[in-house]
């Protein structure tokens, strides 16, 4: 049986308008977001997940020095702690939020694998996120930043 590969169809120009929205908008924000739709790094983010650190530190440098974000001018990201209880808190924000905006009733579970940017504003996290309803349990993705005054803004969520 041949592997499926997973399809995250994210819409570039959801997130860029609901930057705007929220009156984050910038250059840099704008071009890791395109970096983002790109399936290739959610596999990167995915192949993280039960590694140590130092094999994902060792990942992402991979994936600058092959010409990926680099290129781009994008900022070098760090993987997330799952284990980080700021992590945690600001993954259960993102579900949440997708409850309130989607009407559903995830219940989180736990961050699998992540990355994040530190920049100007803040830090923008791309996690996969393990949650569960009364139909099962899912691998679920968030795109959100969170600024340097604690406030959180979730711009993309694939269930």
């Amino acid at each position: 049986m041949a592997a499926v590969g997973a399809n995250y169809n994210i819409n570039i120009s959801e997130i860029t308008a609901n930057m705007k929205a929220e009156g984050v908008q910038s250059p840099e924000m704008e071009a890791m977001v395109k970096a983002l739709s790109d399936d290739t790094i959610w596999k990167t983010i995915e192949g993280f997940k039960g590694k140590d650190m130092s094999t994902q530190e060792k990942m992402i440098n991979n994936m600058m020095a092959s010409g990926g974000l680099a290129q781009l001018g994008i900022p070098v990201p760090e993987p997330v702690n799952p284990a980080d209880p700021h992590v945690i808190t600001s993954a259960k924000f993102a579900v949440e939020k997708q409850n309130e905006n989607a009407g559903t009733s995830l219940v989180f579970i736990q961050v699998n694998v992540g990355l994040q940017w530190k920049i100007v504003i803040g830090t923008l996290y791309t996690l996969v996120l393990t949650t569960q309803d009364s139909k099962g349990t899912y691998t679920d993705y968030a795109v959100f930043l969170e600024t340097f005054l604690g406030q959180k803004y979730l711009f993309w969520y694939k269930h």
